[in-house]
């Protein structure tokens, strides 16, 4: 565990560093991609939920935020449209994070960084930067995940936490020093397919919490479906940032 947090230190010491010149692009470049993360997840699950209401020819009571004058065509046409301009602002909000993090790496050109006393190569900054700004976004992400779950149900996001922690403990201590050419366990996995399987794996954990409050702590079914989906999410995020660790660990001191 000393390890793992020897790494999580210094990749923070890094984004610290990124963010002292001009703040403003590379904080905003890299929202811009946790957000385009979630329009791209709404962009899926929204037609799929719009087709079993459209089966059940009725609008669910969490859809109250629309006008009571407007009738169930109009609503469904409005959700229709929305679509569309979401997968829209996943796609533009994506080129924003590639077009701000590209500019503030130009302004970065005569900035030196220093972590844990080590000055990081000019070659080393420019792939440092490339990687830290792609997993400081699922960090983003992950921590206003964890914030809503605090709101909502404190119990999910003290698993979903538990979780994080031991996953990238285990992904640490197994594939982030793992060579490409290099299998894990007896089933002679990739390292991203150890990831990718291992990070998935804890949907199903999550799901079964969540059967537990629906049963015995009479959680709400629309708040189970949401914090699901938002798990979902969550461990995606982990995902993609246990992936770019990969590549970040060689490039730290």
């Amino acid at each position: 565990m000393k390890a793992l947090n020897t790494y999580l230190a210094q990749l923070v010491a890094a984004i610290f560093g990124f963010c002292r010149t001009y703040p403003v692009l590379f904080v905003g470049g890299c929202a811009a991609l946790a957000v385009s993360r979630v329009c791209q997840v709404i962009a899926f699950f929204l037609p799929l939920k719009l087709f079993i209401v459209i089966h059940s020819g009725e609008i669910p009571d969490y859809f109250d935020v629309f006008p009571e004058s407007m009738g169930f065509r109009e609503i469904i046409t409005v959700l229709s449209a929305l679509v569309p301009v979401i997968y829209g602002l996943y796609v533009v909000l994506g080129i924003c994070y590639r077009w701000l993090v590209d500019h503030h790496l130009i302004r970065m050109n005569s900035t030196e960084l220093v972590i844990s006393g080590t000055k990081i190569p000019a070659a080393k900054l420019k792939r440092l930067h490339n990687h830290g700004s792609k997993a400081f976004s699922e960090i983003g992400l992950i921590l206003v995940s964890v914030t809503v779950a605090l709101w909502l149900d404190v119990m999910i996001a003290i698993v979903w936490m538990i979780l994080l922690y031991l996953n990238l403990w285990l992904f640490h201590r197994k594939a982030f020093h793992a060579e490409d050419h290099h299998r894990l366990t007896f089933l002679k996995l990739h390292r991203r397919q150890f990831i990718d399987y291992i990070s998935s794996a804890n949907f199903l954990a999550v799901f079964a919490v969540l059967a537990l409050e629906l049963v015995f702590f009479d959680m709400g079914v629309y708040s189970a479906i949401f914090l699901l989906l938002v798990s979902r999410m969550v461990f995606q995020a982990l995902n993609r940032f246990s992936v770019e660790s990969l590549y970040i660990l060689k490039l730290l001191p």
